[in-house]
Formats: structure tokens, C-alpha cells, sequence
């Protein structure tokens, strides 16, 4: 058979496209079916790969140039590590947090190196004491001149001490800073060395001796310091430390990002694991489903067709009818690769294929349960006739007869049950008059014997308690007949001789 114009364009057409496709999509192909719901996105890791979630699953990383999916666990952490560095912005962070002391010391670094100077500590051995204070400062002609007013000594030593406190909060903070990447204790531990910086930056900037004469706490009636003007303010970063403080608490949360992605690759290779499992599977898995559906179908009809020679279900077609449906269904699911629906119709075949055939075997069992008690019935109609007579035996295979006639096959489940109902009261009946001959044979001084079966005959089969009831109280009476009978004949003894002389 040769193609059509139209179908070698459809083939040409088609092989464009799977040539057409990138390795990426033809991963995506082969690996999900249509209805899936796979989205993607591209991880940011410095590479050409992929996340891809089924239905809403993370279930691959795919590397993007070759079409294959990443399986190795330290690799996939790795990349998922990069992603969630890259998308949390972590490396700014760290970095912003790294070159926080260097900022700190350049905002600073001027005005402080004057003030100083001012104060005669720029050289050793400096402003250690009040001793040491007093020395430096008289080394500085302006210095020595204002020392003379009442708290600037003091002033300037708590502004001196306060300065080395804060220089020693930013030396500690800067050691060991790359540990904040991997750690949040270390974090925590920065954050403290912040909060203290903080502090330390406020508590300098209301220091007397660079507060002016104007300012809040040093005029009016509420003034609370005598105020000096002697240094000029300097820049202890209050603004850094806040934004730097919200840069670390920003880093927690990247930080647990990033170390929780060594379980989420776990989790991504467990379902990447799963899918390929079922691709394996899948057409093996259909393959067998497909089988045991001919299968089923093929053998419910045959047991339908040898239930419809004795019984009449029009509800079995119908049956049967939509198994070969769902059959259908599956296999056109199968055609255009929706593998999951097709597998996923064995939950509705099977319950309907076993309640059919379940259906066709009772029904077929009553039906077959029938004509052996028809059986049973006639040969027991018959075997009986020594007891109940001739006439009265024919009566009842004549009435079998019409039963029989009346319930002629196929018949429905109700007709069924109809004339095993009618059937069962024949019995009952039949029963009844044996019952009743065999007390009237008891007490008939001579009884009918049972004529001896033929060669032809078949044995009597009894089924029932009732017959087994009849035979045994016959035989009882039979047995009392006899006694009795023994027991008026019996003969007398002779009489003893005369004695003799």
C-alpha cells in the first residue's frame, strides 16, 4: 500500500520536528507524558541546567546541552547551592559584610586622627590614665589651656576609652568573617559585635567635647553638659551599622536556604529515581493490562454465550459491552502516550470485569442448581412408585412435565427463581405422600414390596432429610409390623408327662 501526498507530508513534517528538537526537549519528551504539568526554569549556577517539576514535583535537574539528568548527589548540591546563593543575593551579602570594617574605618579616620592630635594622644605614650591624659593633652597649647575647665579631662578620657572599645568591637567583628557563610551562631556573633558598635557610636557623638554650645543638652534651662566645641564631630557610621545589622539578619535565612539544599537534592533524586522507574515499566506495564483485558473480554463472552443457552441476562451484554470500551479508551491513551490514564483505567476494568463474571457464574450455578433438582425430583417421583403407587408417581412426572414446559430456557434470573420456588412446594408435597403411605403400609397386615431395580435403573439418589425421614419411619413400621406378627403366633410349650408308679 503506498502513502498519500498528504500522509508523506504528515511524516516529513513529523521528522522536521524531532529533528528540530534540542536534547533538553527531547528529555522533556521521552520522560513525561502530556498531561504531566511539567514546567522548568533555568537554575542560576553558572551552567546550562535545568529544574523540571511534574505536577508540581520537583523531579529532575537536567543539564541543558546534553538532554540528561543530573544523578549524582554531590553535583546536584552543588548546583542547587550556586542557584539559591545566586537567587538570595548571598554573595552581596557577605560581601557587604566583609567590607563593612573597611568602610567604618575610612568614615572615621580623618576627623578621628585630628581630635587626636587636639588631645596630644597621636603619639606614645598617649591617653592611657588620667596621669597620661593630663601629659598628652598639656602637650597641645589649646589643650592645655581648655583641660583647665571643669569635666573636659574627663570627658576627654571617656571619649578615648569609648574609642578604643569601638576599635576592638571592629577588629573582632572582622576576624574570621568568612565564617559567617556557612554558620548563623557566626552570624549571631556579629550581629552582637553590631549592637555594641551601635551603642559605643551613639554614646560618642553626645560626647562634650564635640558637642557646640547650641546644641539640645548643652543650652537653656535644661542643659545637662558644659559643652566644648573642641574636636570636630566625628563619623562613627550609625547608618552603616543599622544597614549592616539588617544585611546579617538578611543572611540568616540565605544561609539556611543554602544548607538545606543538600536534602532537597536528596528528595529530587528520589523522584528522579521513581519517574525513570515507571518509564522503564510503563510499556511492560500497559503490554500486561492490555493482555488481561483481551483476555477477560474474550472469556466473559464465552461464558456468556453458554449462560444465554439456559438463562436470559440483558444486563451481561451491556456489561461486557463497556469493558471493551474502557479497553478501547486504554488503548487510544496508550496511542497518544498518556501511559498514567491507560494504567489508571485498570481501577475501573477489573471491579467490573469480576462482577461480571461473578454475575454470569451464579447465575449459571442456579440455572445448572435447577436442572439438577428436576432431576433429582423425577428419579425420586419414580423410585417411590412401589410405596405411593403407579398412578400417583406418573402424576407427579407429569407435573414435572408441565413445569418443565412452562420454564422452558433461557430463562431469566427471576424465572429462575420462580421455579425452584414451585419446584421446592412439589417437592414438599411429593415428600408429604410418602410420608403418609409409609405409616399407612405400617399398619397394613401386608405390604408392598419394593420391586427390585433394573439392570437399566440408575441408583436412587436421595438428596433430601425428608426422603431419608419417609424411608426410615417405613422401615420402623416394616420392623413393628413383624414383632407384632412373631409375637401372636408364638408357640406354647408342651405340658409335662403324668408321673408314674
Amino acid at each position: 500500500m503506498g502513502f498519500s501526498p498528504s500522509a508523506a507530508l504528515s511524516l516529513l513534517l513529523l521528522a522536521s520536528c524531532a529533528f528540530a528538537a534540542s536534547p533538553f526537549e527531547a528529555f522533556l519528551a521521552y520522560s513525561f507524558e502530556p498531561d504531566d504539568g511539567v514546567a522548568y526554569s533555568p537554575l542560576l549556577c553558572g551552567g546550562n541546567y535545568y529544574i523540571v517539576s511534574a505536577g508540581g514535583r520537583e523531579t529532575y535537574v537536567v543539564d541543558g546541552t546534553n538532554g540528561s539528568a543530573v544523578l549524582d548527589l554531590n553535583l546536584l548540591s552543588s548546583l542547587l547551592a550556586a542557584d539559591a546563593q545566586n537567587r538570595t543575593g548571598f554573595e552581596a551579602q557577605v560581601s557587604s559584610a566583609k567590607a563593612f570594617p573597611s568602610l567604618v574605618n575610612a568614615a572615621k579616620q580623618a576627623n578621628e586622627a585630628k581630635c587626636l592630635q587636639y588631645i596630644g594622644d597621636d603619639s606614645d605614650p598617649g591617653c592611657n590614665d588620667r596621669q597620661s591624659c593630663l601629659v598628652s593633652c598639656f602637650s597641645v597649647p589649646q589643650c592645655e589651656i581648655i583641660v583647665q575647665s571643669d569635666g573636659f579631662l574627663e570627658a576627654m578620657m571617656d571619649w578615648d576609652s569609648k574609642r578604643k572599645e569601638y576599635s576592638s568591637a571592629l577588629e573582632a567583628y572582622s576576624e574570621g568573617i568568612d565564617s559567617i557563610r556557612f554558620d548563623q551562631q557566626s552570624v549571631d556573633a556579629k550581629l552582637s559585635l553590631l549592637s555594641s558598635l551601635s551603642s559605643l557610636a551613639a554614646n560618642m557623638s553626645q560626647n562634650s567635647i564635640f558637642l557646640a554650645r547650641g546644641d539640645a543638652a548643652c543650652a537653656g534651662k535644661n542643659a545637662t553638659l558644659r559643652c566644648y566645641e573642641y574636636c570636630p564631630q566625628i563619623d562613627y557610621s550609625a547608618s552603616l551599622i543599622s544597614a549592616q545589622s539588617q544585611n546579617l539578619a538578611s543572611l540568616k535565612p540565605s544561609i539556611s536556604t543554602i544548607a538545606g539544599q543538600g536534602a532537597r537534592a536528596e528528595a529530587i533524586l528520589n523522584r528522579s529515581a521513581e519517574n525513570n522507574a515507571y518509564l522503564s515499566s510503563r510499556g511492560k506495564g500497559y503490554e500486561d493490562f492490555r493482555i488481561m483485558m483481551s483476555n477477560s473480554i474474550r472469556s466473559l463472552k464465552a461464558k456468556s454465550i453458554e449462560l444465554a443457552k439456559g438463562v436470559k441476562d440483558p444486563d451481561i451484554a451491556p456489561m461486557i459491552s463497556q469493558l471493551e470500551n474502557i479497553s478501547l479508551q486504554a488503548e487510544n491513551y496508550s496511542t497518544e502516550g498518556y501511559y498514567k490514564k491507560a494504567l489508571a483505567l485498570r481501577n475501573e476494568f477489573e471491579p467490573l470485569s469480576s462482577a461480571a463474571s461473578a454475575r454470569i457464574d451464579s447465575e449459571g450455578a442456579q440455572y445448572a442448581s435447577l436442572m439438577l433438582e428436576m432431576e433429582r425430583f423425577s428419579e425420586k417421583a419414580k423410585s417411590s412408585a412401589w410405596l405411593i403407587g403407579n398412578q400417583s408417581s406418573d402424576a407427579y412426572i407429569k407435573r414435572l412435565s408441565s413445569l418443565k414446559a412452562d420454564y422452558e430456557a433461557p430463562l431469566s434470573p427471576f424465572r429462575i427463581y420462580s421455579a425452584n420456588a414451585t419446584l421446592s412446594a412439589l417437592s414438599t408435597e411429593l415428600a408429604s405422600e410418602i410420608a403418609a403411605k409409609a405409616v399407612q403400609a405400617g399398619n397394613a397386615s401386608q405390604l408392598p414390596q419394593q420391586p427390585a431395580p433394573s439392570v437399566q435403573q440408575s441408583p436412587i439418589a436421595i438428596p433430601d432429610f425428608v426422603w431419608f425421614a419417609a424411608i426410615a419411619l417405613a422401615a420402623a413400621l416394616v420392623y413393628a409390623f413383624i414383632l407384632r406378627s412373631a409375637r401372636r403366633t408364638a408357640p406354647k410349650a408342651p405340658k409335662p408327662p403324668f408321673p408314674t408308679q
